[in-house]
């Protein structure tokens, strides 16, 4: 949250009606970010504050798109261009004039929370993709041939 003023304010004032304190261990921190990236760890960027773009007037979506790259390249020091729609459901949390704004923010490419894998042919601003979070190598197994095969 240090790295969107905005964000942090209203989540200290969110915080302060209910009488609770905020966590401090959500995000990875400037420094923990620079370690996955010299590490050889691919960071994208996401948005500022996470908002479903679809939500969003057009100017604004565009500001968080913009904004959350060039946030991650001053951390970095170096270019972020990979994005992840925020929820990332196609159709419903962004759309084509979302992808455009991704295009044009200068992004080489972005996935979505779609279920799927990318073939030829896939457009790498919509590329879908699918939580490997299964707690046995059996089902993670079935996943990816599930996957693979298009049948999710």
């Amino acid at each position: 949250m240090d790295n969107n003023p905005r964000l942090a304010d209203n989540a200290w004032r969110i915080a302060a009606i209910a009488a609770r304190s905020l966590p401090d261990d959500l995000m990875l921190s400037s420094d923990e970010l620079r370690a996955l990236a010299s590490a050889g760890v691919g960071i994208g960027a996401h948005t500022v504050s996470h908002p479903i773009l679809s939500r969003l007037d057009p100017e604004a979506a565009r500001q968080e798109i913009v904004d959350g790259g060039k946030a991650l390249e001053h951390i970095l020091g170096n270019k972020v261009d990979l994005f992840a729609y925020p929820n990332g459901s196609p159709g419903k949390d962004f759309g084509p004039a979302h992808v455009r704004m991704v295009q044009d923010a200068g992004y080489a490419a972005a996935v979505t929370t779609g279920r799927g894998v990318a073939r030829a042919g896939t457009d790498v601003y919509q590329l879908p993709r699918f939580t490997p979070w299964d707690r046995s190598n059996m089902k993670f197994g079935a996943r990816l041939a599930q996957n693979a095969l298009g049948l999710l």
